[in-house]
């Protein structure tokens, strides 16, 4: 097996299970943080159903879904950030801080070692790939 395939594949694992434990810490962080239900339901619906629409594509490996959830992490990303200066909040927020980055980096990492393995080392390689040029 190719170094670069073993170097996404590992990506990917670490990039799956951060971005799963975010999926399931964040409703449960946005769920103690309201005490009104509508505002339990609206933070949920900005914050964290957008995360689901990625998950098919992840688990499917698709390295285009990879790199528009870079983007996605974002939200709980900021939403967390939010609330990392509170006492009471300081560790879950911490929790999915670090858990975001770590995704970014892992899925960064995946894709462009996913493209190395396919030979591709340059934007004119994966143009030439795709039937681009």
């Amino acid at each position: 097996m190719n170094i670069h395939l073993k170097k996404a594949l590992r990506a990917r694992l670490i990039a799956v299970a951060s971005f799963l434990a975010i999926v399931i810490i964040l409703p449960v962080f946005i769920w103690l943080n309201h005490e009104k239900p509508a505002l339990r339901w609206l933070s949920l619906a900005i914050w964290w159903a957008p995360l689901l629409l990625a998950v098919p594509g992840m688990f499917k490996g698709k390295t285009y879904t990879y790199g528009w959830t870079g983007f996605i992490i974002l939200l709980p990303f900021f939403y967390a950030f939010f609330y990392i200066t509170e006492p009471t909040k300081v560790v879950w927020a911490s929790v999915i801080v670090v858990l975001s980055v770590i995704y970014f980096l892992m899925s960064v990492s995946y894709v462009k070692q996913f493209a190395l393995s396919q030979g591709v080392k340059t934007n004119a390689d994966a143009k030439k790939a795709k039937g681009i040029e």
